[in-house]
């Protein structure tokens, strides 16, 4: 039996801070002549292999090319009985895989059909060790499709073919990778989110637990946030160390309230919000534990 679906965690604002796409020459001179707070180079990665799928909906191709740069620092090196440990455990997961999303292009299929292709760069050295394991290539292809729907709120097809004789689709497009420390820039960006309310930043348990004559109630953490330049948006990541399978729990958002439970898991958060919702989106990664609710506001 195969690994069960694993989703890791992918903060968009880290690859959109990190990583800009040229696509032509007078962009890389603007690229090249803007000055930044920190040093950085322009990569070409080299092509690795190619993903094709179609998006929900619209059934428009995409062609996802998967390719490897010395210029990414390799993830934790982990063997693959690790690997089905992280995956099958009930812990946060904290294995993470660098990676750099590019810009989704137009792009036309072999009839001349309108298509779309975008980059996914990863490290060499794990290029390696994917072409060489199905646990890792599914893990990270898991990875790349939940980065592509969070970035782009791209919904994909769950059928998934790799090319045998095309390692990559259309002209893969240069990189711009800043040249610092991964956490360092993880700590750089926390400062692009204005925190409205994080129930982890007080001394109380990860978990409450209160009491109830019939069951005990979890109040699991949460924070509501905005990230900068996303004023009309805003984000709600409920942590769920109980790891609830999503047909167990129920999520309602009304027009100025969240409500989360999950009877087989003994949690409940009611949140009443300070603005009006259009809108929301929700995502669920059973790797972080983390349910994030995406909410247009008025």
């Amino acid at each position: 039996m195969g690994p069960k679906p694993v989703f890791l965690d992918v903060d968009s604002t880290i690859v959109e801070k990190n990583l800009r796409i040229t696509n032509d020459s007078d962009e890389i001179t603007q690229l090249l002549e803007r000055e930044e707070q920190y040093p950085s180079k322009l990569i070409k990665p080299i092509p690795g292999f190619c993903v094709k799928t179609k998006e929900i909906g619209t059934n428009e191709k995409l062609f996802v090319n998967i390719c490897q740069t010395d210029a990414l620092p390799p993830p934790d090196d982990i063997s693959e009985s690790q690997l089905a440990d992280i995956c099958n455990s009930d812990e946060i997961c904290n294995y993470k895989i660098p990676l750099s999303i590019g810009e989704v292009r137009n792009e036309s299929d072999k009839k001349g059909i309108g298509a779309k292709a975008v980059d996914i760069a990863i490290n060499t050295k794990f290029m390696y060790k994917i072409e060489n394991s199905v646990l890792f290539k599914n893990f990270l292809l898991t990875v790349v499709f939940e980065g592509l729907r969070d970035k782009y709120n791209l919904h994909m097809t769950d059928e998934r073919v790799i090319l045998k004789n095309k390692k990559a689709y259309g002209t893969l497009q240069l990189h711009r990778i800043q040249q610092r420390e991964i956490q360092n820039t993880i700590a750089s960006i926390k400062g692009e989110e204005q925190i409205l309310i994080d129930t982890n930043r007080n001394a109380q348990p990860f978990i409450q637990v209160l009491s109830s004559s019939e069951k005990s109630i979890i109040t699991p953490k949460y924070r509501l946030f905005r990230r900068k330049g996303e004023n009309n948006l805003c984000y709600c990541e409920i942590q769920l160390r109980a790891a609830p399978k999503s047909r167990d729990f129920m999520l309602e958002v009304g027009e100025d309230r969240v409500v989360f439970e999950s009877k087989a898991s003994g949690y409940f958060l009611d949140i009443y919000l300070p603005f009006s919702i259009n809108f929301a989106t929700s995502t669920y990664n059973t790797c972080s534990k983390i349910l994030t609710v995406k909410m247009s506001t008025c």
